[in-house]
Formats: C-alpha cells, sequence, structure tokens
C-alpha cells in the first residue's frame, strides 16, 4: 500500500497533468460541454485546472445501487461493496491442455456456469465466438447474457453501435421508463496516454444524461503507452480517469461513476503487456487508493495471470492480484474470474476456481467479528480447563459460520487418495460439470424474450 502522503503527490500530479497538457476529447458533444463550462479548449485537447476539476466532480455519489431484475439481484457499489464480474472478450478457450477459438456454444456454457457460481455477481463477456461474423458478435453476446441469466451485464462500451445496443436492450428488458433508476452499467476506455476516441466520448455523453452508471478505464503500459515508473503510470492514468469522469459530471452532475484502472507494465524484451506481475499488483492498490481519496467507488484488478493454462503460475498470479484489491478495499472487479493468457483466454475450471478464491477473499475482507457471541466467554468458562467445546451449543450454532469451499481439498492424505486424488483442475471439472447439470434458465416473460430475439435474429435458440 502507498503511503497516504504518496497518494497525495500522485493525485496533484494527475491534476497538474491536465492543467499544463490536457486531454484530447474526440467528439464535438465532448468539447461543447467542455467549452460550455468554460473550459479551456484548443481543437480537441482540454485543459483543465485542478479546481474545475474538483469541482465538477464534488457531487459525484460516493456509492450508488445497481438495480438488477430482481431486488436480490441489485448491486452496491461503493463503501464496503465488493461486485466482482466474470471476464470479458477473450476469443480462446483452454480446455484439456490446449487452446482453441471459442464457438457461440462455449459462450452459452461459459455463462450458464457464472450464472451458478455464488461468488460472481455480474456477467462480463467471458468469450467472444469466433463462429459468428464480427458485425454480430456484440448483439448475440448481449442476448446470450440477458437470456441466460438474470444476473445484471456489464456492457462494454467500445462503439457507438455497442452504445447503441446498450440503451435499446435495457429498453426491452426494463421497459420504456428503464432510465429512471441505475439499470445500465458501462465500461468506457480510454486511449493511453491522454486520449477519449469519438465513440468513448459518446458513450460518456449519453450514459451521463441518462444519470446511468459508468466506470473509466485507463488500461496504460508502463514502458510502451505510459511512464516506464510506477508513479508516472499511475499519475498518467490518474488524470486519463478523472478527465472522462469530469465529462460524464459537467454533463449530469451527481450521475453514479465508478473510477476504473487497469493499467500495468510491458516487458521492454517483448512489448506485451504483464499482468501476472508485482508491478500490476502495485498499481491497482494504488488505484483503489487514489479511489478512495476522491471518495469515488473503485474498479481496480482482477484474477489474471500471463499463464497459458489453468496451472500453478496462474493461481499464484491470480490470488496475489486479487489479494491485493480485496484488501485495499475495491469496490468492483472485473475480469474476476476464469482468465489466462493476459486476457486473451478463459478455461471453465479456472472460473470455478476463481469463484471459490473471490468467496476466500470475501471471508477475509468481512475480518473478524466481535461482540458478547463470539468472544464467548462464558462458553469457556463453562468448559473449563481441559475441557472440550465439541458438543456445545455455542459450537452447534456457529460451526457453519466460516467458509466452506466446494471442492477444495481438505481431506487427509489418505482419504484424499481414496477419493480419486485428484489435483485441482480436475476437482474444478467435475464441480463445473455438476453445476451445467443443475442449472436453469431463470424466468423472462415472453414478451421480452420474443423482442430479444428479434433483437438478435438468426443466432439460435437460446
Amino acid at each position: 500500500m502507498m503511503p497516504s502522503d504518496d497518494v497525495r503527490r500522485v493525485h496533484e500530479a494527475g491534476l497538474r497533468i491536465l492543467e499544463r497538457t490536457g486531454m484530447v476529447f474526440k467528439h464535438a458533444k465532448a468539447l461543447a460541454v467542455f467549452g460550455a463550462h468554460g473550459f479551456e479548449v484548443d481543437g480537441q485537447r482540454v485543459l483543465m485546472s485542478a479546481e474545475q476539476v474538483l469541482h465538477a466532480l464534488a457531487p459525484a455519489p460516493a456509492e450508488f445501487v445497481l438495480q438488477g431484475r430482481s431486488p436480490d439481484r441489485d448491486l452496491r457499489f461503493g463503501g464496503d461493496g465488493l461486485v466482482v464480474a466474470t471476464g470479458a472478450g477473450p476469443p480462446l478457450l483452454v480446455e484439456a491442455g490446449a487452446s482453441r477459438p471459442c464457438t457461440d456454444d462455449d459462450l452459452q456454457t461459459s455463462i450458464r456456469l457464472a450464472h451458478q457460481l455464488a461468488n460472481v455477481d455480474m456477467i462480463g463477456f467471458p468469450l467472444e465466438p469466433q463462429d459468428v461474423p464480427p458485425a454480430d458478435r456484440y448483439t448475440l453476446c448481449v442476448r446470450r447474457a440477458l437470456t441466460l441469466s438474470d444476473k445484471p451485464l456489464e456492457y462494454a462500451l467500445s462503439t457507438a453501435e455497442h452504445l447503441q445496443v446498450a440503451l435499446d436492450t435495457s429498453e426491452i428488458l426494463f421497459g420504456s421508463r428503464w432510465e429512471e433508476r441505475p439499470r445500465l452499467f458501462g465500461v468506457v476506455n480510454t486511449v493511453s496516454p491522454l486520449q477519449l476516441e469519438a465513440d468513448a466520448c459518446l458513450a460518456v455523453v449519453e450514459l451521463a444524461a441518462r444519470r446511468q452508471p459508468l466506470c473509466v478505464t485507463p488500461c496504460a503500459m508502463g514502458g510502451t503507452t505510459g511512464p516506464v515508473t510506477l508513479a508516472g503510470l499511475v499519475a498518467l492514468q490518474h488524470a486519463e480517469i478523472l478527465g472522462g469522469l469530469v465529462l460524464a459530471q459537467l454533463v449530469s452532475p451527481g450521475c453514479p461513476v465508478v473510477y476504473g484502472g487497469f493499467s500495468s507494465v510491458a516487458s521492454m524484451v517483448s512489448g506485451d503487456p504483464l499482468f501476472g506481475v508485482p508491478e500490476y499488483w502495485l498499481a491497482m492498490t494504488t488505484t483503489v487508493q487514489l479511489a478512495r481519496h476522491l471518495s469515488l467507488p473503485s474498479r481496480a484488478g482482477a484474477a489474471v495471470t500471463d499463464a497459458h493454462l489453468p496451472d500453478l503460475q496462474a493461481g499464484i498470479e491470480s490470488a496475489a492480484a486479487m489479494t491485493a484489491v480485496v484488501e485495499a478495499g475495491v469496490n468492483f472487479v472485473l475480469h474476476g474470474a476464469g482468465i489466462l493468457s493476459a486476457l486473451n483466454a478463459m478455461s471453465f475450471e479456472k472460473l470455478v476456481a476463481d469463484d471459490e478464491m473471490v468467496g476466500m477473499l470475501r471471508t477475509l475482507r468481512a475480518g473478524v467479528p466481535v461482540d458478547d457471541e463470539s468472544l464467548a466467554v462464558d462458553v469457556i468458562g463453562r468448559v473449563g480447563p481441559g475441557g472440550n467445546f465439541l458438543l456445545e451449543e455455542h459450537t452447534a450454532a456457529h460451526c457453519r459460520d466460516g467458509y466452506r469451499p466446494s471442492f477444495f481439498n481438505r481431506r487427509r492424505h489418505d482419504a484424499w487418495r481414496q477419493h480419486g486424488g485428484r489435483d485441482v483442475v480436475a476437482e474444478a471439472s467435475l464441480r463445473a460439470a455438476a453445476l451445467l447439470a443443475s442449472y436453469g434458465a431463470p424466468e423472462l416473460e415472453e414478451s421480452t424474450l420474443r423482442r430479444l430475439h428479434e433483437y438478435a435474429p438468426g443466432s439460435g435458440p437460446a
């Protein structure tokens, strides 16, 4: 964790970057918003003083609730809330020790599996099916996610077409008055260094105008699209996030936003992005600290790895990355389960194993509850020296309080051998099969289902 004085210095550096260098916004609507509020606009570059930035951000809420299709699917962003979403967008599926281009069938399987997982709160696009024409993929992925699960959907808004699909399907799902509550959650990426492309600008403006929550996320790579030093990298990222969030607040003061960061470092040998490295974990914990400095909900980190198989390396790197941000107090984690190969692949086994890890981390984050009941002073006194607590009512009442993994091994070695002696990947495969066998599609009104089918025709029955 970065000392608070250093967090403040990074924050001030980000403000200086916006004031001295500015940020490019490549859409006339965004530039018009800045101009109307007295910001200095030079072509597509906008300069922002520290006072302007902080004044614009002041109304942004510290937390908000994303409305689900039912109250038990509502998600709270901010405070001590933790929302975990699947991975999003990998084109490859890893199975039986090899990777291959994923299919629509794989996409459907991944969503059904994510729907069953207890610690995955939100659906991204766990896979990008390569057997579907590129022009049809986004609409198909949205339809699959909305019909195969009733968990909220994370809309990745990379193009104007993606934005329109998000708006259209939200109306189909929630009705003509859907904008009255926060129901559409969009993620918008900057282009480092210091740019917001035209379609991303439009997404920020349109979602903010509807007061729908949006997350602005840079993915700068230290040494290529950002400074090679971590302090410089997070300062650049901070400036880009602030620029996008200021635009949203100028459009609609008080609209819900999430401070998002996903920056890491690039290999100085190959230029490839690296996510299984300590520099990434440090950048992500600092991202959470900067969000907290501004009293904003945070998105940072992920269960990501540079490993290409769900092996020991993948487990170590994913667990280290998730532990770092969970202990820092992160509120939203995208790519929180299933990801391999630096975001290029996923596996069903890792999806299930990461879900178990997140459950453990939720227990870690909750800490130790302390009250008269949990301190158990009277129970200890009743049992006394040399006694046994096994048959106490207190034990029976609380023996299921702790986290109980569903398939991680907790047997003695001989018992583990007797039950097959399988490793965690084999156990995860069995667990995935059991979850899929018990899957049931969520209820959806026939008229809504029909409209979703009509919106994305010719793409199978689901």
